[in-house]
């Protein structure tokens, strides 16, 4: 890891720290102490998680490589206010509902649901295909929704409304739908 990664990553921390401090002196709660880490990829920014056995924020170490500032100013309290809304208004909130919101304010950050940074192509996974059929085409579904449909779900096509069926349309080239 460079030195310039390593300053960001150290950046990064501190102001999820900053902002948990702040946020427990505003609300006089206690806010849990997450573990913070860098593994995400893909098209992800970041990821709150909150369990029983503990509290973890994920970043995409790439995404704050690439947009250092915007990554600092949104997504860091972007995912911090989960955490905060959690603790203080109690799990039956929505993720990005009025409370969410009012922590994002809080924070002088923009409520946005969803970052605007450019990602590269190729730096998430790319899933298997499988062939699904039904009456009018070939479906390509990932191996998630393979593995959800060996485990007893179903999935119907939207333009003819019948079952998916493993394998390839008989007798048809196949167009995959966007499954």
């Amino acid at each position: 890891m460079s030195e310039a990664d390593f300053a960001l990553r150290h950046e990064a921390i501190e102001q999820s720290r900053r902002l948990l401090q702040l946020a427990e002196r505003h609300y006089r709660r206690t806010m849990p102490t997450p573990e913070i880490r860098f593994d995400l990829r893909g098209q992800a920014a970041g990821q709150a998680r909150i369990a029983p056995t503990g509290t973890q924020i994920r970043y995409n170490r790439q995404l704050l490589h690439d947009n250092p500032t915007e990554f600092l100013n949104q997504t860091i309290p972007h995912e911090v206010a989960h955490l905060v809304a959690y603790r203080v208004f109690g799990r039956r909130i929505r993720p990005h509902g009025r409370e969410w919101q009012a922590v994002m304010a809080f924070f002088g950050a923009p409520a946005q649901r969803c970052h605007r940074f450019a990602v590269k192509r190729g730096t998430g996974r790319q899933l298997a295909r499988h062939a699904y059929h039904c009456a009018c085409r070939t479906h390509a579904l990932t191996s998630i929704r393979h593995n959800r449909v060996l485990r007893g779900r179903r999935y119907y096509c939207r333009t003819c409304g019948q079952w998916l069926r493993p394998g390839a349309h008989p007798g048809m080239a196949g167009t995959p739908a966007d499954d």
